[in-house]
């Protein structure tokens, strides 16, 4: 998502946008819903074979240049990238600069424990989705069974930010996008075979306990509000999510830029664990930590290298107080992909 951002063993990769949505009240009894209505399905088109591919920043101090890809998920399925500029751009650099990131250090015992926690798929005592969601938002996630997941009677027990993950995953897979493809691990290869050293930046964060269990009902209210806003995604801004990857692959920077610093679309499962996670840990600025311990990592390749690369997700590059910003703020030049010539 840059989209992979997952809780790994012993490393967080920090999503820096988050959900803010509350969880609508359980319904209090059962009821009928009526026959499903056919969701709202808006034509799409997404880029196939060969196309221009990432495009490229070019953040300048005196001789001293560091070049950074945007990254995006999810990206159109079957789109093949020239890899032209970002390869000229490697070939006159020494370093990559990998996507930043926050490392967990932690005794043994508690990484074992965390590791070994079960993630439970059903809902417990058996509750089913119609007798957890209100009666608005289950005749609406009827009509996206219907129409992404077969009708599948299994999901009816699942949790409510399971059913998000799939019902996202299937809406994806239906407009010919995904997330399955990692652009980051691209870079890094094609840095490594122009013999680029690949510079990690981490903040290193040392865990000595583990965060405090949440309740079921803290969770399943957690899952039915990320099941409202997959929902409302699915519902209205696939189209927009198709826009965002052709512009990308294409290289069309004029609709980049104007859909990005308005809206994330990550994922709230993703946004969750995240948020969850700082909150339990109590580091509400661990996103801010992040971002200075790259923006100290790039100061000092650009002083030790003549060229660089680096990689940052869109959301990071062209928010309104993102890196691109706070590069500026620096004193650093800062040149837009449609001016860099390569």
């Amino acid at each position: 998502m840059h989209a992979k951002t997952v809780l790994c063993l012993g490393m967080l990769l920090l999503a820096t946008s988050a959900w803010a949505q509350n969880a609508p009240a359980p319904a209090a009894t059962a009821v009928t819903p009526p026959l499903p209505a056919s969701a709202v399905e808006l034509q799409t088109v997404t880029v196939r074979g060969e196309q221009p591919g990432p495009a490229l920043w070019e953040v300048r101090r005196g001789t001293h240049v560091l070049w950074i890809v945007g990254t995006l998920s999810p990206l159109p399925k079957h789109a093949e990238w020239q890899w032209t500029k970002l390869e000229t751009a490697l070939s006159r650099s020494t370093e990559l600069l990998e996507a930043p990131s926050a490392r967990l250090r932690m005794p043994p015992s508690l990484f074992s424990r965390l590791a070994l926690q079960p993630s439970a798929k059903l809902n417990p005592g058996g509750a089913t989705l119609q007798g957890l969601l209100s009666p608005e938002m289950y005749t609406r996630w009827l009509a996206l069974r219907h129409q992404y997941l077969r009708d599948d009677d299994a999901l009816e027990f699942m949790r409510p930010m399971i059913v998000a993950q799939q019902l996202y995953e299937k809406a994806l897979a239906a407009d010919d996008l995904t997330n399955d493809i990692d652009v980051a691990d691209m870079v890094q290869k094609l840095a490594r075979r122009h013999g680029n050293r690949v510079i990690a930046v981490r903040y290193e964060l040392l865990v000595t306990h583990a965060p405090p269990s949440t309740s079921i009902d803290q969770d399943q209210q957690k899952g039915i509000a990320c099941l409202d806003e997959t929902m409302r995604l699915v519902e209205q801004d696939m189209p927009k999510l198709t826009q965002r990857a052709n512009a990308w692959a294409t290289g069309d920077m004029k609709t980049l830029e104007s859909l990005m610093p308005h809206r994330s679309y990550e994922p709230c499962i993703v946004a969750a664990i995240n948020g969850d996670f700082e909150k339990q840990l109590n580091i509400p600025d661990l996103p801010q930590r992040i971002e200075t311990a790259w923006m100290d990592a790039a100061e000092a390749a650009l002083v030790r290298n003549r060229s660089t690369v680096a990689v940052l997700s869109l959301d990071q590059l062209l928010s309104d107080d993102g890196y691109l910003a706070k590069l500026k703020a620096r004193g650093f030049i800062v040149r837009s992909p449609q001016d860099v010539d390569l």
